[in-house]
């Protein structure tokens, strides 16, 4: 901005007069907004909601407590970047699964095989459960009971960018359980997979056999070890961090057996005659209700004890005989009962949900900023405005992209003011207009504010406000 410079010696008797001042002989302009950029810096460096100076105020947006929130419109905080942004709302198009609502949400949840379709990108949560592992099964030969199979494994995603497009979901399947026929294990479930991401089956359960206990098999929790002495499987295969799943519990030489793994904690292991219980698995509230996924099946008692029940693990079945794992929730099933003629449980089917805000709001609207008011201490007849700004997108036009507006009677009618640049701050563009007369009929009281618009924004133009001074005189 240039600058005038007057030297002592050209100063004269009577060269600056009031006359001259008042008639706009001296510019003042360029010192009016050294002050408001004072101001800006004063502000920020102060962390200050806006202040106000004799006949002027100042906001370079540490909060909100300069905007009227209900004259604004559209209008959006950055509380980071401390600046005010236009925000749209856009209703993308999506289908697939069973389509529910929540609050400002829409919920996809897949029990099957098939396609989310959506027409925009989004920013989305995801819940994966896997298929859970079978529980073991034995015969009336065989005293000693069978392993709970392992949780599907558990895997959660929040805040999630995907494109617009088609994308393919495999839910998976509970395994099935061990027959009722001598040394049979669960096998193990299958994964539920989404856009590259992937939940792994829980393990099949360990069995009782002649020769004594089998192994829990490794999944995304692991199944339960058979009787006698056998170790659980291991949780968390493939590894993901977090950890999708914990290790089946082992069993220590007795009839009963241990529990499989569940999404939260390792199976019980087993040291006597009865079963243990299966893993707790997880709650997650992303359908708006809390529920409890992926819970490892018990494990099998000897013929006459009792079993405790393992449904409260999140899905995992209780044993004694085995039950099935519950469909929707991937919990393990439950290990058969020694001593008898009895299958196992199978794992219960995993799923798939996804939750997408149902409308998606993105910078790049139409904002009108209008500011609280300041009461002046005399009627004004002159206002200026100083702020700044910077582009999110694209390029700004003053007086296109851009328009400011002053009003002496609290916004009940405005004066458009013309803008014109003066250059950079550095990191943000500097806008003013100075000496505009205000047109408005005004009589006390004198109420001050400024009303900014951004026009012709879109998600390649988007213009943000950094700060704003307003004078009057």
């Amino acid at each position: 901005m240039a600058r005038t410079t007057i030297r002592t010696e050209d100063i004269t008797a009577s060269a600056v007069t009031a006359a001259k001042i008042a008639s706009g002989a001296v510019d003042t302009s360029g010192l009016e907004d050294d002050v408001a950029l004072l101001g800006f810096k004063v502000a920020s460096n102060g962390s200050l909601a806006k202040y106000n100076l004799v006949d002027q105020t100042v906001d370079d947006f540490q909060d909100t407590s300069g905007v009227n929130a209900s004259s604004s419109t559209n209008e959006a905080r950055d509380s980071s970047g401390k600046y005010y942004k236009g925000e749209t709302s856009t209703t993308p198009t999506a289908s697939g699964g069973t389509i529910t609502t929540d609050g400002d949400y829409t919920i996809h949840s897949f029990t099957a095989d098939g396609d989310y379709v959506n027409d925009s990108a989004q920013t989305v949560d995801y819940l994966l459960v896997a298929g859970g592992g079978g529980g073991g099964g034995t015969h009336s030969g065989i005293t000693n009971a069978s392993g709970g199979g392992g949780a599907g494994g558990y895997r959660s995603f929040t805040g999630t960018s995907m494109a617009a497009g088609t994308f393919a979901v495999v839910v998976g399947q509970g395994g099935t359980a061990g027959p009722a026929t001598s040394g049979t294990q669960g096998s193990d479930g299958t994964a539920t997979t989404f856009n590259s991401l992937s939940a792994a089956g829980g393990g099949g359960a360990g069995c009782s056999g002649p020769s004594g206990g089998t192994t829990g098999r490794d999944g995304g929790s692991g199944g339960g070890g058979g009787s006698t002495s056998s170790a659980g499987g291991s949780g968390n295969v493939p590894s993901t961090s977090p950890v999708q799943g914990y290790d089946g519990g082992t069993t220590g030489g007795a009839n009963g057996s241990s529990g499989g793994g569940g999404a939260s904690e390792v199976g019980g292991s087993a040291g006597g005659y009865v079963g243990m219980d299966g893993g707790v698995g997880l709650s997650n509230s992303i359908t708006g209700s809390a529920v409890t996924y992926a819970g490892g099946g018990s494990g099998g008692s000897k013929v006459g004890y009792p079993n405790t029940p393992g449904v409260a693990g999140g899905g995992g079945a209780s044993g004694s005989p085995g039950a099935n794992g519950t469909d929707g929730l991937g919990g393990g099933g439950g290990g058969s009962l020694g001593g008898s003629d009895s299958a196992g449980g199978d794992g219960g089917n995993g799923i798939f949900i996804l939750r997408r805000p149902t409308d998606d709001v993105v910078e790049g609207g139409n904002m009108t900023l209008v500011s609280t008011t300041t009461a002046a201490q005399a009627a004004p007849t002159k206002g200026d405005v100083v702020f700044t700004y910077t582009n999110g997108a694209g390029t700004t036009t003053l007086g296109t992209d851009v328009t400011a507006e002053i009003s002496a009677d609290g916004g009940s009618t405005w004066t458009a003011m013309t803008l014109g640049s003066e250059g950079s701050t550095g990191a943000h563009n500097i806008a003013t207009a100075h000496d505009v007369t205000i047109t408005s009929t005004i009589t006390s009281p004198w109420n001050m504010a400024y009303r900014i618009k951004t026009l012709n924004q879109s998600v390649s133009k988007t213009t943000r406000i950094q700060a704003v001074s307003l004078g009057w005189s």
